[in-house]
């Protein structure tokens, strides 16, 4: 069986840049405005926590730990 291995580390880094773009924008618009910016925010927020815990990554700072084998 063939194993397909994938990353989703491009998507976090748009997700993290259109955050980044949205607070920069907040700041200059109308209250209404801001009170649309504040639901995307929460929307990217709870997208990258998700895909922050189905897709963990397997290194983790640099270390891998593994089981003891069963016996």
């Amino acid at each position: 069986m063939a194993t397909v291995k994938f990353t989703l580390k491009k998507i976090t880094k748009d997700i993290e840049a259109a955050e980044k773009k949205l607070r920069a924008l907040r700041r200059e618009v109308i209250e209404a405005d801001r009170k649309r910016i504040d639901l995307n925010l929460r929307s990217l927020e709870k997208a990258r926590g998700i895909i922050g815990v189905v897709c963990r990554p397997l290194v983790h700072y640099g270390q891998v730990f593994r089981t003891k084998p069963k016996k």
